[in-house]
């Protein structure tokens, strides 16, 4: 009998697993890849705080980041990744934005 009361206190602390809050990594994050919104890096990290690192859910959060354009290198290279286009700075230049972002040129359906 006291083998099965062992057996559900194990089960009641897997059970009680929880994260910590979440916060700013301790470092600033560097970009994956600088250019054409193709990198990632980390915004906030956790850690499972109880449960034998059994928490369920991501212990890091991330943004896209490297919105200057990539270099052009010839035919079939492109200077934004997938889900952005080559878009106007207000002072001048350009970047990549999101495609949804980009306002239809007047004349344009």
């Amino acid at each position: 009998m006291r083998p099965q009361a062992i057996v559900l206190l194990l089960f009641v602390v897997s059970a009680n697993a929880a994260w910590s809050e979440w916060a700013a990594p301790p470092a600033a994050m560097p970009c994956s890849v600088t250019c054409g919104y193709c990198g990632v890096r980390v915004t906030r990290t956790r850690t499972c705080a109880e449960g034998n690192g059994k928490c369920s859910g991501p212990s890091q959060q991330y943004e896209e980041c490297g919105a200057k354009m990539c270099k052009f290198v010839g035919k079939g290279s492109k200077t934004c990744c997938a889900g952005y286009e080559k878009g106007h700075l207000t002072g001048g230049g350009f970047e990549c934005v999101p495609k949804a972002n980009i306002q239809p040129k007047k004349g344009m359906v």
